[in-house]
């Protein structure tokens, strides 16, 4: 696909941003480790990671049961080598993952 000049160069000055790369690292870095002590504590095996999101299992409905507390889960069960009970989620700011975990934790409590 063909970039746009204007686009080309907001590209090349994202490249110089090394603050902001380092501090997003590092708040990444945190909430990826408080969501998976989080989703632990909710009886989840999580797989280790190091990028933006958690795969995690759980042997329960949660896709059915979040959206009623706001929260739509990625169900992976449809991954290659994966099967029910498969979710992703992604690491975000500690607001948002609050409010993650509170819809899992409904949702465990309902099942």
């Amino acid at each position: 696909w063909n970039v746009s000049v204007p686009a080309q160069a907001a590209g090349v000055a994202a490249l110089g941003e090394w603050e902001f790369l380092k501090r997003a690292r590092e708040i990444v870095s945190c909430e990826r480790a408080w969501m998976t002590q989080e989703l632990r504590k909710l009886g989840f095996w999580v797989c280790p990671s190091q990028v933006n999101y958690l795969l995690f299992y759980a042997p329960l409905p949660l896709a059915e049961k979040t959206p009623a507390h706001g929260v739509l889960l990625r169900d992976c069960g449809n991954y290659p080598g994966l099967g029910a009970g498969w979710f992703r989620v992604a690491v975000k700011r500690r607001e948002e993952n609050k409010k993650l975990m509170a819809a899992l934790a409904a949702a465990v409590g309902e099942a």
